[in-house]
Formats: C-alpha cells, sequence, structure tokens
C-alpha cells in the first residue's frame, strides 16, 4: 500500500479522535455561575463567568433571589457593560467586608441571600441561564451533601462543568458541581478555572484534517 496514503490515514484517524476528544469534553455556550459566597455576618458575593467565544453584554442578564422557598423573586439586574471571553463579573452585598467589596465589579442592596436561598442567573427577563439552589424548596438552613453546604462556605464550579443548570426548579445535590471551600475564603474571587472550550481545537484539528487530503 502506498506509504503517503498510510500516513495521510494514520493522520487523519489521530485528529479525528482529537476532534471528537474537544467535542465531547464540551464548551460553555452561554454564562454561568462560577462562585458562590456565603460567608459569616453579611459576606455574600456571586461571581458569573464567561467561557464563550464572545464578548457578552450583561445588560441582558440578570440574577434572581428566591428566598426561603419563595417562586417569587428579587431582581438584580446586571450593568449594560461587556465581559470579555474568559473574565468573570463579581456582584457582592453592599454590606460585606471591605475585603470582599473591595473584589466586586457590581454591588448590590438585594444580594442579601443565606444558604437556603435559591439564585438563578437570567437572560432577556424570563430565560434561565444558570441556577443555584431549588427554586421553590426551602432546605431548612442550607442544601447540605457530604462535602459540605451552601451555609457558611465558599463554593466554586467545578472545573468540568461547561453548562448552566437551566432547570431551576430539580433537585439540588451541591456537591455534583462545586467545590467547598472555608468561609469567608476570598482568594480565588475574580477568575474561573475551565476544562471548556476545547471545541475550538477540535475545529482547528479539523482544518488540519482536511489540508493532509490535499
Amino acid at each position: 500500500m502506498n506509504p503517503r496514503f498510510m500516513m495521510q490515514l494514520s493522520t487523519a484517524l489521530t485528529l479525528a479522535a482529537i476532534a471528537l476528544a474537544g467535542v465531547a469534553s464540551g464548551q460553555t455556550t452561554d454564562l454561568i455561575i462560577s462562585e458562590y459566597i456565603e460567608g459569616s455576618g453579611n459576606n455574600k458575593a456571586i461571581e458569573i463567568y464567561n467561557g464563550t467565544t464572545d464578548v457578552v453584554n450583561l445588560g441582558a442578564y440578570a440574577i434572581d433571589r428566591y428566598s426561603n422557598g419563595s417562586t417569587s423573586a428579587v431582581t438584580i439586574p446586571l450593568p449594560a457593560i461587556n465581559l470579555a471571553r474568559g473574565a468573570t463579573h463579581v456582584i457582592a452585598y453592599n454590606l460585606s467586608d471591605p475585603a470582599l467589596l473591595a473584589l466586586a465589579n457590581q454591588v448590590d442592596t438585594n444580594l442579601n441571600f443565606n444558604g437556603n436561598d435559591a439564585v438563578v442567573l437570567t437572560y432577556g427577563g424570563s430565560t434561565v441561564v444558570d441556577s443555584f439552589g431549588r427554586v421553590g424548596e426551602d432546605p431548612g438552613t442550607a442544601w447540605t451533601c457530604t462535602g459540605g453546604s451552601t451555609v457558611n462556605h465558599t463554593m466554586r464550579r467545578l472545573s468540568s462543568i461547561c453548562t448552566g443548570d437551566i432547570v431551576p426548579g430539580d433537585a439540588f445535590n451541591p456537591c455534583l458541581e462545586w467545590a467547598f471551600f472555608a468561609v469567608d475564603t476570598f482568594s480565588g474571587l475574580g477568575g474561573h478555572v475551565t476544562d471548556c472550550g476545547t471545541v475550538d481545537n477540535a475545529a482547528t484539528s479539523w482544518s488540519t484534517l482536511k489540508a493532509t487530503w490535499r
């Protein structure tokens, strides 16, 4: 068999495997909630992450807070600013400690959630983009799992999570998508690490794949 053909075939199969691996790993298609701080006293913050391939204007997005199992929300609009690809936007409760406020991009009087309050990220007033907790359920003090609870913790989205939870009324197990850190841990706020977005690599591999047959 033609050696050149065999080399092309081997290269093609390798690149195809890389491309499929990239697709399987997932890509963030919209904003996600990447960090949640329910700390001591009034220390409360939410971090939003843009893992998409585009700059996103936050003006059409909002945070909805559902307290104590309520199905009626208090809405916190996000500002009409551009969030770069790979960047984060941090919203903090206005009565948080100065150390936390110094890391915030936005301060709001209505971000006074507790560990038993659901938080939902929406677009255009009604489209759910991501959610934390379970709307309509009051778990008591907090949602709990073997790794921790949603009270007196900083929680960061696992790097493997590429898309938001768009069903805010489904069961919520915080251990499935979140890592727990000690109360009042602010050190990771303002940046998010993710394994997502490798679909771009797949596209590059496909271009290379086509070139091998020319």
